[in-house]
């Protein structure tokens, strides 16, 4: 009876064993699923990329609102200082006396009090930026594409500072916008104002290739011949006039 009941209980042991041993085994043997392949973690990392995205897409909107509000409140102010010139030149010339209109009368009922004037206010001047730091301002617009800021920016740096130093880049940057734009038209006359106006500068160089190189845009080849000559005779052993013999070769072939 004793060895029975110890035989049962060894048969027991044993088929807990096997039962055991194969549940490992199967468990070895099944494929592990790795991250990428779980679909929540796979969703949660779309939603996570689609997020980033907007993000990015946002941050690169709001820059470049930023630039452009800038461009606009350059332009007023400018225009401000304009104004106050103009004004400050027609005050100091002699005035035509004129005769004044009576004041319309008061309508009935209505009192005029301190309190119901209206006075108008000045909005806050605008911080002026130094001429480098307007420069600087416009060319980070022109490189993040933002076109229209930059080129008011531009064109109001030129104008508040026709002799700085940085002049000529300014209006070299100009040029390079219309290029950008394919406005080859206006980017041709942005590009010989430099060569009329800075001939010394260091952009005038450039500033010729670009004209050939508009020209070519233009299917106008018998003029971009001519200014990439034009640089090849003035700028000899030069980068520019690497790149204006191999547009020359490009275009006699």
């Amino acid at each position: 009876m004793h060895d029975s009941h110890c035989t049962s209980e060894f048969r027991l042991l044993t088929g807990l064993s096997i039962a055991m041993f194969l549940l490992v085994a199967l468990a070895a043997c099944a494929p592990v699923m790795r991250p990428e392949e779980d679909p929540q973690i796979a969703a949660l990392q779309q939603e996570i990329d689609r997020i980033g995205t907007s993000n990015s897409a946002t941050r690169k909107k709001m820059d470049e609102m930023y630039d452009r509000v800038l461009a606009i409140q350059v332009r007023v102010h400018s225009l401000e200082e304009n104004l106050a010139d103009i004004a400050s030149r027609s005050q100091s010339s002699a005035p035509v006396p004129a005769l004044k209109a009576p004041d319309p009368p008061t309508p009935k009922g209505d009192v005029e009090t301190s309190e119901t004037k209206v006075h108008l206010k000045r909005a806050p001047a605008f911080p002026k930026l130094s001429p480098e730091r307007q420069y600087e301002k416009a060319y980070n617009a022109y490189a993040k594409h933002h076109f229209d800021p930059a080129m008011v920016l531009f064109k109001d740096f030129l104008q508040r500072y026709p002799k700085h130093e940085l002049a000529d880049n300014a209006q070299y940057w100009i040029g390079e916008i219309y290029y950008d734009m394919k406005d080859y038209p206006n980017a041709i006359i942005a590009f010989k104002d430099i060569v009329a106006r800075y001939a010394q500068g260091s952009k005038a160089p450039d500033a010729l290739l670009k004209i050939g190189y508009c020209y070519v845009a233009l299917n106008d080849p018998t003029n971009a011949r001519i200014y990439f000559r034009k640089v090849i005779k003035n700028y000899p052993f030069s980068q520019t006039e690497v790149k204006a013999q191999a547009k020359l070769k490009e275009l006699e072939k």
